[in-house]
């Protein structure tokens, strides 16, 4: 809402929302977090734990980031620029798809009653997934703000100092940590789907097993 052809009241209507939903959104992500309150040593042993922890962990840091964003003096320097980028991408792989992970493979535990094919390759999609999303997220907040900074910076003849082409230009070494961010957090979700389709395929051949020797 800031900084558009809609009028001013809007975005400050936007911002005091925005604001407010600090309330709401890091008492659900501390209520989670202190529900582990004395018992932090499972997240040791617990894969699924460590994602849903994980994911609460990267839910409060974007809804503080966000509200951050709404404000106008902040949002002058973060409009249209890659910090952004690395806000939403913060809730999309560090939220959403790590509490999704965490779903599914208790899911799969649950539906086949078993457990998973490979305990090991959990824990490495854990880190890799991890690795590459603070990568991707840290690479375009840096790169957002270093392109909020070139955007705005004049000579003393009040003429730009950057072109729009020298930004772009600057930006590639974070869009190269940005790619390697991205391609970490997709070799972590192929790992993931197949541990989870070994682990079906063996909890069918133990059902098989089974069956033939009941019938038997």
């Amino acid at each position: 809402l800031q900084y558009t052809a809609l009028p001013d009241w809007t975005g400050s209507l936007g911002a005091a929302v925005s604001l407010a939903m600090i309330i709401p959104s890091w008492g659900g992500a501390m209520n989670g977090m202190m529900t582990l309150s004395g018992a932090w040593d499972k997240l040791r042993t617990d894969y699924i734990l460590r994602f849903l922890v994980t994911a609460m962990a990267f839910y409060a840091m974007s809804t503080f980031d966000g509200p951050v964003m709404a404000i106008k003096t902040v949002n002058a320097l973060s409009h249209y620029t890659d910090w952004t980028v690395g806000h939403v991408h913060a809730g999309a792989l560090g939220w959403m798809s790590m509490i999704s992970f965490g779903a599914l493979y208790h899911m799969t535990k649950k539906l086949w009653n078993t457990e998973m094919y490979s305990d090991s390759l959990v824990n490495v999609h854990f880190w890799i997934a991890l690795i590459g999303a603070v990568t991707y997220i840290t690479a375009m907040w840096v790169s957002g703000i270093m392109q909020g900074l070139m955007w705005r910076d004049y000579d003393e003849y009040g003429t730009l100092t950057y072109t729009f082409v020298e930004s772009v230009s600057a930006m590639h070494p974070y869009y190269v940590m940005r790619a390697v961010g991205g391609a970490l957090f997709n070799l972590g979700t192929w790992i993931m789907l197949f541990n989870v389709v070994m682990t079906v395929r063996q909890a069918n051949a133990v059902r098989g097993v089974n069956a033939v020797a009941a019938k038997a």
